[in-house]
């Protein structure tokens, strides 16, 4: 009798890793394409349309020879056969064969179509434009850049004007040799000489002094020299008696007036040198007992009124009493201080009086020793006076003759100046002038060459836009995962049936193990 199962558990078989891996690609693929199906649809706006194609019909949709070939003889291949074998055959081409590459067709509605046929037709236009001002601009960067002047109308040959004499002309006059108007006027004026001088290569650099014209004069005439009068230094030299001798015979000295006629000050009262030592002293001496007295009255009074010395009542009255004796002493400090002033200035009037009484003998002894001396200064001041009208009768005469000529000499340099003024002023007008001429030939050479870049920097065409082409991914089924997960339950599942049918030929043995002894007694 066997306990043994003739069927046991049968092993799971792993999954093979290549297929899996396949198979997971695939998955991926698969999800890859369907995602950038989703994100890229067929758009149509009002510019146009955009197609997003795959695999056979992007090949043939971008390739229509092929599709065309295909439809006319296919020699008995599928459509992906010979879309390969139709790649195979011309490597490199544009859009080959692939099952997964996208081929996006843009297409413009008619209307946008028009305008964009119309702005490429201007573009080319603008192109052929630029080449023609190119062939232009060559021609004329070809040759150097030249600029001789202005072209000014020259009379030519007025009177028999020649270049010779036009230079020498208006050579002298720039170096201020004195050429009158009327030389110029002879050849038709002097417009009519600069214009010969101009054109024949006429040379500014030593225009200095303006022209036509004298050269200014800085110069004036001699007016005679300035005789001098009677010399100060000498005055009251041989007369009456100078200053410094004034009153050396005895009379009173002006730098000894007053003094010996200083006031006496030793009578006048002195002022206080200290409060209350003059007439306060005095007030204060009347003022003193009868305040005593009345201090012992008032305490005397306060005491018979039942009130006793360190009382709040008591304390205020003597307080009140002090504070009026203050002001009896204050009113006697000022009382006294005005006596004493009022001593002092009728002291110091006395003496000043007394003072001036000299003073005035002095001055009446000194006045008349000036108005002599006054005399003798007025005569010799006289005798000045008249030396001096007679030197400025002759300075004026000198001064008049001076001033003829400097006033001469000015209105030949105001004429001078004039005419100076206007040649600089014609001058700036042809200089202006030939800076117009120079930037209208510099524009016109130029002018080529910004013909150029403006047909060049025209505005672009601006194309609509359609949604462009989006790439994305999209999550695969887990194929690799699923397999492998599905493989590990198999394999659990097995373990466990290996373990029951071992628990349970292991009871078996147990009981064959105690059936023993049995069959043996």
């Amino acid at each position: 009798m066997s306990f043994l199962c003739e069927d046991g558990p049968v092993a799971p078989t792993a999954p093979d890793p290549t297929t899996t891996a396949d198979a997971q690609s695939a998955a991926n693929i698969k999800a890859a394409f369907a995602t950038a199906k989703i994100n890229n649809p067929n758009i149509t706006s009002p510019y146009g349309k955009s197609t997003t194609q795959y695999g056979l019909n992007a090949f043939f949709g971008s390739n229509p020879e092929a599709a065309q070939s295909f439809a006319n003889n296919n020699q008995g291949k599928t459509a992906e056969e010979y879309a390969q074998q139709w790649t195979k055959d011309r490597p490199g081409m544009a859009n080959p064969y692939d099952e997964y590459t996208p081929y996006v067709t843009q297409s413009l509605a008619p209307e946008s179509q028009s305008i964009f046929d119309t702005q490429q037709k201007t573009k080319m236009q603008f192109a052929d434009l630029a080449n023609l001002g190119t062939s232009n601009a060559f021609k004329t960067l070809s040759n150097p850049f030249s600029f001789r002047g202005v072209d000014t109308p020259v009379p030519g040959g007025v009177n028999g004007i020649t270049p010779e004499i036009a230079r020498d002309l208006m050579q002298r006059s720039m170096i201020g040799k004195g050429i009158p108007i009327r030389e110029f006027e002879k050849y038709g004026g002097y417009d009519a000489v600069k214009a010969i001088y101009d054109r024949s290569g006429g040379d500014y650099s030593g225009q200095n002094k303006g022209y036509p014209g004298q050269d200014a004069n800085t110069t004036i005439a001699n007016a005679g020299g300035i005789t001098q009068g009677p010399n100060a230094a000498n005055f009251l030299a041989g007369s009456g008696p100078i200053a410094a001798d004034f009153m050396a015979a005895g009379g009173p000295s002006a730098a000894d007036f007053m003094a010996n006629s200083g006031l006496d000050l030793t009578n006048v009262a002195a002022m206080p040198i200290n409060a209350g030592t003059t007439g306060q002293a005095a007030i204060m001496a009347r003022l003193e007992p009868q305040m005593a007295r009345n201090r012992v009255s008032t305490e005397t009074q306060l005491i018979n009124q039942g009130l006793r010395p360190g009382s709040e009542a008591y304390n205020n009255a003597i307080t009140l009493l002090g504070q009026q004796e203050n002001d009896q002493r204050i009113q006697a400090v000022l009382q006294g201080l005005g006596l004493d002033m009022s001593a002092n200035a009728q002291g110091y009037g006395q003496a000043l009086t007394s003072g001036q009484f000299g003073n005035t003998a002095q001055a009446q002894n000194f006045g008349q020793g000036n108005i002599q001396q006054q005399l003798y200064n007025q005569a010799q001041a006289q005798n000045f006076g008249q030396g001096t009208t007679a030197q400025n009768t002759a300075n004026q005469a000198a001064g008049q003759n001076y001033t003829q000529n400097y006033n001469t000499i000015a209105q030949n340099n105001a004429a001078q100046q004039q005419q100076f003024a206007q040649n600089t002023q014609r001058a700036a007008f042809e200089n202006q002038a030939r800076q117009q001429a120079l930037a209208e030939a510099i524009q016109k050479r130029q002018m080529p060459l910004n013909e150029i870049a403006a047909l060049m920097s025209g505005s672009q065409i601006q194309n609509p836009v359609f949604q462009p082409f989006t790439g994305a991914n999209v999550g695969a089924a887990p194929i690799a995962q699923t397999m492998q997960n599905a493989y590990a339950g198999a394999q659990n599942q097995y373990n466990q049936q290996i373990a029951s049918n071992n628990a349970e030929m292991g009871g078996l043995f147990d009981l064959g193990k105690a059936a023993i002894p049995y069959f043996l007694g």
